[in-house]
Protein backbone atom coordinates (compact mmCIF):
# COMPACT_ATOMS: atom_id res chain seq x y z
CA UNK A 1 0.00 0.00 0.00
CA UNK A 2 1.19 3.70 -0.74
CA UNK A 3 0.80 4.38 3.10
CA UNK A 4 3.07 1.44 3.99
CA UNK A 5 6.00 3.29 1.86
CA UNK A 6 5.02 6.69 3.23
CA UNK A 7 7.39 7.75 6.12
CA UNK A 8 5.40 10.56 7.39
CA UNK A 9 2.24 9.35 6.82
CA UNK A 10 1.64 8.77 10.13
CA UNK A 11 0.37 12.65 10.64
CA UNK A 12 -2.42 12.02 7.36
CA UNK A 13 -3.55 8.90 9.08
CA UNK A 14 -3.75 10.69 12.34
CA UNK A 15 -5.24 13.65 10.76
CA UNK A 16 -8.12 11.99 9.41
CA UNK A 17 -8.90 9.97 12.68
CA UNK A 18 -9.27 13.55 14.83
CA UNK A 19 -11.74 14.92 12.08
CA UNK A 20 -13.80 12.01 12.20
CA UNK A 21 -13.62 12.06 15.78
CA UNK A 22 -14.57 15.75 16.70
CA UNK A 23 -17.55 15.77 14.07
CA UNK A 24 -18.76 12.87 15.32
CA UNK A 25 -18.67 14.30 18.77
CA UNK A 26 -19.23 18.07 18.08
CA UNK A 27 -22.38 16.48 16.66
CA UNK A 28 -24.08 13.92 18.86
CA UNK A 29 -21.90 14.80 22.07
CA UNK A 30 -21.55 18.15 22.45
CA UNK A 31 -20.74 18.12 25.73
CA UNK A 32 -17.84 16.29 25.89
CA UNK A 33 -16.41 17.31 22.71
CA UNK A 34 -13.78 19.34 23.90
CA UNK A 35 -12.56 16.35 26.68
CA UNK A 36 -12.61 13.72 23.85
CA UNK A 37 -10.84 15.92 21.43
CA UNK A 38 -8.58 17.13 23.82
CA UNK A 39 -7.67 13.03 24.28
CA UNK A 40 -7.43 12.17 20.80
CA UNK A 41 -4.95 15.55 19.73
CA UNK A 42 -2.62 15.04 22.92
CA UNK A 43 -2.66 11.54 23.12
CA UNK A 44 -2.11 10.43 19.61
CA UNK A 45 1.29 12.26 19.28
CA UNK A 46 2.16 11.40 22.82
CA UNK A 47 0.75 7.79 23.65
CA UNK A 48 0.66 6.34 20.22
CA UNK A 49 3.77 8.13 18.41
CA UNK A 50 5.83 8.96 21.49
CA UNK A 51 6.82 11.90 21.34
CA UNK A 52 8.18 14.22 24.50
CA UNK A 53 7.42 17.34 25.09
CA UNK A 54 10.68 18.58 23.58
CA UNK A 55 9.90 17.36 20.43
CA UNK A 56 6.14 18.10 20.26
CA UNK A 57 7.50 22.36 21.47
CA UNK A 58 7.73 22.69 24.99
CA UNK A 59 11.01 24.64 24.85
CA UNK A 60 12.17 27.77 25.30
CA UNK A 61 9.33 29.05 27.27
CA UNK A 62 10.49 32.37 27.91
CA UNK A 63 10.78 33.17 24.27
CA UNK A 64 7.41 31.80 23.45
CA UNK A 65 5.99 34.11 26.55
CA UNK A 66 7.47 36.99 24.80
CA UNK A 67 6.83 36.26 21.14
CA UNK A 68 2.89 35.07 22.29
CA UNK A 69 2.40 38.15 24.64
CA UNK A 70 3.59 40.81 22.45
CA UNK A 71 2.30 39.22 18.74
CA UNK A 72 -1.21 38.88 21.03
CA UNK A 73 -1.25 42.26 21.80
CA UNK A 74 -0.56 44.16 18.34
CA UNK A 75 -2.49 41.95 16.44
CA UNK A 76 -5.50 41.12 18.55
CA UNK A 77 -5.73 45.04 19.37
CA UNK A 78 -5.69 45.60 16.41
CA UNK A 79 -8.69 43.30 15.90
CA UNK A 80 -10.69 44.16 18.38
CA UNK A 81 -10.42 47.95 17.87
CA UNK A 82 -11.15 48.19 14.11
CA UNK A 83 -14.31 45.49 14.92
CA UNK A 84 -16.15 46.85 17.90
CA UNK A 85 -18.27 49.89 18.11
CA UNK A 86 -18.11 51.31 21.28
CA UNK A 87 -19.51 47.98 23.02
CA UNK A 88 -22.01 47.29 20.36
CA UNK A 89 -20.56 43.95 19.67
CA UNK A 90 -19.09 43.26 22.93
CA UNK A 91 -20.63 39.77 24.52
CA UNK A 92 -19.47 40.29 28.08
CA UNK A 93 -20.62 36.75 29.41
CA UNK A 94 -17.18 35.51 30.61
CA UNK A 95 -16.10 33.07 33.17
CA UNK A 96 -12.84 31.39 34.39
CA UNK A 97 -14.62 28.22 32.95
CA UNK A 98 -14.83 29.90 29.65
CA UNK A 99 -10.90 30.89 29.95
CA UNK A 100 -10.11 27.29 30.95
CA UNK A 101 -12.44 25.88 27.59
CA UNK A 102 -10.48 28.20 25.48
CA UNK A 103 -6.94 26.93 27.12
CA UNK A 104 -7.59 23.29 26.73
CA UNK A 105 -8.81 23.76 22.64
CA UNK A 106 -5.65 25.96 22.12
CA UNK A 107 -3.43 23.43 23.73
CA UNK A 108 -5.03 20.41 22.21
CA UNK A 109 -4.71 21.74 18.57
CA UNK A 110 -1.42 23.84 18.85
CA UNK A 111 0.14 20.80 20.22
CA UNK A 112 -1.19 18.45 17.23
CA UNK A 113 -0.97 21.07 14.31
CA UNK A 114 2.22 22.50 14.96
CA UNK A 115 3.81 20.46 17.59
CA UNK A 116 3.24 16.52 16.16
CA UNK A 117 2.80 18.26 12.71
CA UNK A 118 6.43 19.66 12.60
CA UNK A 119 7.74 17.28 14.50
CA UNK A 120 7.24 15.01 11.68
CA UNK A 121 7.84 17.04 8.56
CA UNK A 122 10.85 19.08 8.83
CA UNK A 123 10.94 20.83 5.94
CA UNK A 124 11.91 24.83 6.29
CA UNK A 125 11.34 25.57 3.05
CA UNK A 126 10.64 29.26 2.20
CA UNK A 127 7.71 29.78 -0.19
CA UNK A 128 7.98 33.65 -1.74
CA UNK A 129 9.85 35.11 1.47
CA UNK A 130 7.39 35.40 4.04
CA UNK A 131 6.71 31.51 5.28
CA UNK A 132 7.91 28.00 5.27
CA UNK A 133 6.08 25.22 3.09
CA UNK A 134 5.52 23.19 7.00
CA UNK A 135 3.49 26.47 7.90
CA UNK A 136 1.24 26.75 4.96
CA UNK A 137 0.54 22.89 4.76
CA UNK A 138 -0.17 22.90 8.26
CA UNK A 139 -2.67 25.98 8.11
CA UNK A 140 -4.72 24.61 4.83
CA UNK A 141 -5.27 21.63 6.96
CA UNK A 142 -5.70 23.35 10.49
CA UNK A 143 -8.85 25.69 7.80
CA UNK A 144 -9.81 22.07 5.99
CA UNK A 145 -10.38 20.86 9.38
CA UNK A 146 -12.27 23.49 11.00
CA UNK A 147 -14.58 23.77 7.88
CA UNK A 148 -15.48 20.13 7.73
CA UNK A 149 -15.62 19.56 11.87
CA UNK A 150 -18.30 22.32 11.73
CA UNK A 151 -19.80 21.48 8.58
CA UNK A 152 -19.41 24.86 7.27
CA UNK A 153 -16.90 26.10 4.44
CA UNK A 154 -16.40 29.69 5.95
CA UNK A 155 -14.98 28.13 8.77
CA UNK A 156 -11.40 27.59 6.48
CA UNK A 157 -11.02 31.64 7.56
CA UNK A 158 -9.22 30.09 10.56
CA UNK A 159 -6.51 29.59 7.65
CA UNK A 160 -5.08 33.29 8.37
CA UNK A 161 -4.92 33.21 12.21
CA UNK A 162 -3.36 29.54 11.71
CA UNK A 163 -0.71 31.58 9.60
CA UNK A 164 0.46 33.59 12.41
CA UNK A 165 0.56 30.56 14.77
CA UNK A 166 3.04 28.95 12.83
CA UNK A 167 4.88 32.02 12.61
CA UNK A 168 5.04 32.28 16.29
CA UNK A 169 6.01 28.69 16.66
CA UNK A 170 8.86 29.25 14.27
CA UNK A 171 10.11 32.19 15.47
CA UNK A 172 9.73 31.35 18.92
CA UNK A 173 10.92 27.94 18.44
CA UNK A 174 8.04 27.25 21.54
CA UNK A 175 4.96 25.79 21.56
CA UNK A 176 4.43 28.62 24.25
CA UNK A 177 3.79 31.33 21.64
CA UNK A 178 0.87 29.80 19.30
CA UNK A 179 -1.01 28.27 22.07
CA UNK A 180 -0.86 31.73 24.05
CA UNK A 181 -2.22 33.66 20.54
CA UNK A 182 -4.75 30.78 19.97
CA UNK A 183 -6.25 30.86 23.19
CA UNK A 184 -6.39 34.89 23.50
CA UNK A 185 -7.73 34.68 19.93
CA UNK A 186 -10.66 32.56 21.14
CA UNK A 187 -11.22 34.99 23.80
CA UNK A 188 -11.57 38.01 21.75
CA UNK A 189 -13.65 36.50 19.12
CA UNK A 190 -16.28 35.24 21.54
CA UNK A 191 -16.32 39.24 22.96
CA UNK A 192 -15.73 41.18 19.57
CA UNK A 193 -17.41 39.75 15.86
CA UNK A 194 -16.49 42.02 12.97
CA UNK A 195 -19.62 43.51 11.91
Amino acid sequence: MAFDRCRNCSFVKSYFLVILVAAFTMRFLPQYSVLINSLFLIGIPVLVYRKDAYELGFRNYLSGLKWGLSVSAFVLGCYFLFCSRLGESLNLNFSFGTALFFLSVALGEELFFRGFFYSLFENEEIIGGLLTKNNLISSVLFGIAHALIYYDPSMFKVFFPSLVMGWLYERSGSLVAPVIFHWLSDIIYQFVRCV
